[in-house]
């Protein structure tokens, strides 16, 4: 049953599948655990480089834990523009370190200039024209883009 601002009950059916969505894509996400031994970095330092914005979390609500989505490392950790893709999007949007799943959606979105590619599909063979991307979409003045 919808809300007085939404008798359709279009949000509740959202959210409901956001919650769904986001169920699915923890299964592949990396726990703290699984990030240090990758990174090979303990607990604390995992901590700084969240702080730092060098990688990001999102928060898995039915573990009650942080999780690290898997598009931001390759074989060799993580991927070296992580930090500077972060700080894009963070200057764009400076709200979204209280929802990082914000950051999750836009990896996920098919984008134009990316010829309708996924930035998290992207980033690992290309990681510095989704940086350019992510620069041209968030950083650009908006008069002149059109």
């Amino acid at each position: 049953m919808g809300s007085r601002a939404d008798p359709s009950g279009v949000a509740e059916d959202l959210a409901s599948l956001a919650v769904v969505r986001r169920m699915e894509l923890a299964q592949h996400y990396l726990s703290g655990e699984a990030t240090q031994a990758l990174l090979g970095i303990d607990a604390s330092t995992l901590t700084a480089w969240c702080k730092e914005r060098r990688l990001f979390a999102v928060w898995h609500k039915p573990e009650k834990q942080w999780i690290y989505p898997d598009f931001q490392f390759d074989r060799a950790g993580l991927i070296e523009q992580m930090p500077a893709l972060l700080a894009v999007y963070e200057r764009y949007y400076s709200q979204v370190w209280n929802n990082t799943w914000g950051i999750v959606e836009w990896f996920m979105a098919p984008h134009l200039l990316l010829d309708g590619a996924l930035p998290m599909e992207m980033i690992s063979s290309d990681p510095q024209l989704v940086l350019r991307i992510a620069r041209i979409e968030f950083l650009q003045n908006p008069a002149t883009m059109w």
